[in-house]
């Protein structure tokens, strides 16, 4: 009991001190919004960008603030402007994951699903897992440190992705990239590996669930709020209209909710303007698996 207590006087403190860090941010803010696009010189107004856009990350990484992908925008009378995105990591596909379990028919159904045909989804599922496993031994479709000399381009790694973005360094990765221009909006590096039922996409409820189109927009007319919502397992089950056998096939495939979040905020002030994004994981306190600004 008295460890238990100390737990909580330790995790109280944290919170106190967080909200006091808070405190003098906000009122810093307060402060420099106090100076107008006018009267401003172009290092206040830089400074007055990167403020707004330092407080948007904090706000978007609030377990309360809404993770469902929509800009959320808030202007100052000073000309300031704030917005917000905020996304859940867990709503994506965890490559790493799918590549190191060798789960290849989802992969397969989701290019399928965009527009590639069998012998072009089969050559980047090839091309993908000799990209991350270490060794010579190239797959049917695939390719090796030969074929990428051959390109006059490097790689293979011969280790998981440290980036989405490195997945486009694949050869052959181009035939997704031309039919699916937003393609790194359904991948991540981090989370579980399950899919968040609560954030995912129609492309990806459709690929992992193994329902149709009907059904997957269902399930994201509950994520929206439409309707009685999406509070459980059951409740996506039922909005999906699966029965209790098609969707315990499912297995461990599923979740509710995540604790990684993607934090994207924009802070501007006339033509000064700045951008953070933050990837984080909701720990107490929270956790900065990433971080990038320009």
């Amino acid at each position: 009991m008295r460890a238990q207590s100390k737990t909580s006087g330790q995790a109280l403190l944290l919170v106190m001190w967080a909200m006091f860090v808070m405190c003098f941010s906000i009122l810093g803010l307060m402060r420099l919004l106090n100076i107008t696009i006018g009267t401003s010189s172009a290092l206040e107004r830089v400074a007055i960008a990167s403020s707004l856009a330092y407080a948007g990350t904090t706000m978007g990484r609030n377990p309360e603030y809404p993770a469902n992908g929509k800009p959320q925008t808030r202007k100052f009378p000073n000309g300031g402007e704030l917005e917000i995105v905020v996304v859940s990591e867990n709503g994506k596909l965890n490559i790493n994951k799918l590549l190191a379990g060798q789960d290849r028919e989802t992969l397969r159904a989701l290019f399928r699903l965009w527009r590639l045909n069998d012998v072009e989804a089969d050559t980047v599922l090839d091309s993908l897992l000799d990209y991350v496993e270490p060794g010579t031994t190239r797959r049917l479709n695939g390719a090796k440190a030969d074929q990428y000399r051959m390109a006059g381009r490097p790689g293979p790694s011969g280790k998981l992705f440290r980036s989405v973005d490195e997945m486009a360094s694949v050869l052959n990765f181009d035939l997704v990239v031309r039919n699916k221009e937003n393609w790194r909006d359904y991948f991540t590096i981090y989370g579980d590996g399950t899919l968040d039922l609560t954030s995912a996409p129609v492309d990806l409820i459709k690929v992992v669930c193994k329902v149709g189109d009907s059904s997957a927009r269902a399930l994201m007319q509950g994520q929206s709020g439409e309707g009685p919502g999406i509070r459980d397992m059951e409740a996506a089950r039922l909005a999906m209209g699966m029965t209790e056998k098609e969707f315990q096939a499912l297995g461990g495939m599923v979740s509710m909710g995540g604790k990684v979040r993607r934090v994207r905020a924009k802070g501007t002030l006339g033509q000064a303007s700045r951008n953070i994004e933050a990837i984080c994981r909701l720990d107490t306190p929270p956790v900065i698996l990433e971080w990038r600004e320009w």
